[in-house]
């Protein structure tokens, strides 16, 4: 019994030992690191070739539109903006883009941006205005910009940007970082292309991730960010063995004390 009890006791060093994350591994500009081959903070050590994809506008899109003018503002008929960015929903108050991807604006009429890049948006706009306005400066941005985070990460759910260039790491910064368990090695993309899914694996743990096409990320994709063995390890297995080892000691001390 004896023999059983310190096999079981090692066994649960291993496994405490298994689950463990050094500290080391984990903090953050250490005084004292101690992490062979330190970087050097003004040494370039490679430069990267992006590879951002342009998001193109389709049907659906909404987007907000305001304009500035040296035409007189009882003149301007978009003047305010037509996107309130308060109480109110932003995407309820700008301009959505019809089945044939054109928006409509007031005295101009219908304008087609359909397949469009948002700074050929911008300037399709502008030149569209221009009959209208005197030197129109215009602001469009795409509000239906959305992303959703899953997994080992601080605060999971789904995020909305109104930048159109955002990439993995930011996506997964803004969704609080990674937990202490989150494999880093093993980050999923599902991304939704006309009616098909799409499933990508990046590693952060490489460096040629940032020069990867799908490093950027499009409307409606989902980040699923893998945990390591440790936690299940953690969570699972030591549980049921710590429940395993006291059975086993109270039936061994039932035993010793009637033999």
């Amino acid at each position: 019994m004896r023999n059983t009890l310190l096999a079981f006791w090692i066994l649960t060093g291993v496994i405490l030992f298994s689950s463990c994350v050094p500290q080391k591994k984990l903090i953050l500009l250490q005084d004292k690191p101690q992490v062979k081959e330190q970087g050097k903070a003004d040494e370039l050590l490679k430069t990267f070739a992006l590879q951002q994809k342009a998001y193109l506008l389709k049907p659906g899109d909404v987007l907000s539109l305001k304009v500035q003018s040296t035409t007189p503002t009882e003149f301007n008929f978009l003047s305010a903006g037509s996107t309130t960015f308060g109480q109110t929903d932003p995407v309820l108050d700008g301009y959505t883009l019809d089945t044939e991807g054109n928006i409509l604006l007031p005295a101009v009429g219908k304008v087609n941006l359909n397949g469009l890049s948002m700074p050929d948006a911008r300037l399709k706009v502008t030149e569209a205005l221009k009959p209208f306005l005197t030197d129109p400066t215009v602001n469009l941005r795409l509000l239906t910009f959305r992303y959703t985070v899953l997994g080992e990460v601080t605060r999971q759910g789904q995020f909305t940007t109104y930048q159109d260039n955002i990439n993995l790491m930011e996506a997964i910064a803004s969704a609080g970082g990674m937990s202490s368990y989150a494999n880093r090695g093993q980050i999923k993309l599902i991304r939704y292309d006309n009616g098909q899914a799409k499933l990508y694996t990046f590693s952060l743990l490489n460096n040629q991730t940032i020069a990867q096409a799908n490093f950027f990320l499009q409307p409606n994709d989902m980040i699923v960010v893998d945990p390591l063995p440790a936690k299940n390890i953690r969570e699972n297995m030591l549980t049921n063995v710590s429940l395993a080892l006291s059975l086993i000691t109270t039936l061994s001390l039932l035993v010793s004390r009637f033999l």
